[in-house]
């Protein structure tokens, strides 16, 4: 008996924890946002120069098509000057993204793999940010 109460405890306390979801995993922007994602990882651990920056291309257009889209969360606020701003920050940061991803390219382009290795990480606190301005986490 003694040993069943660990685990039935350990599957309670499971059960009661919340856990961050993202919000509107369904969306035109989360869809994009998961192609991103699939594109990232494969760069992220590509050797070969021609498919890491096919890889990179492939983000690139997916970014683009993501910038006119609006996260979610903003589009519940209501309409004024916050919600501008937001939206102009929201296209601000996927510009900046955009950037650095045609960098990932040229660095794929000039073989330079250490370079790959400094943006992906650089990416990485990027991805981050932009998911603590623009994804709301529900209990």
């Amino acid at each position: 008996m003694k040993k069943l109460i660990f685990p039935a405890f350990l599957l309670a306390a499971t059960l009661v924890m919340p856990l961050p979801v993202r919000a509107d995993d369904d969306t035109p922007l989360a869809k994009e946002m998961e192609k991103l994602d699939e594109a990232y990882k494969s760069f992220r651990r590509e050797t070969d120069a021609a498919k890491g920056a096919a890889a990179a291309r492939e983000a690139q257009s997916t970014v683009l098509k993501a910038i006119p889209l609006t996260p979610a969360m903003l589009e519940k606020m209501p309409a004024g000057e916050a919600k501008d701003k937001a939206l102009a920050a929201y296209r601000l940061q996927m510009g900046k993204l955009f950037v650095s991803l045609c960098e990932v390219e040229s660095a794929f382009v000039a073989k330079d793999l250490d370079a790959v290795a400094k943006l992906v990480d650089t990416l990485k606190g990027e991805k981050k940010d932009g998911h603590d301005k623009f994804i709301e986490e529900e209990e």
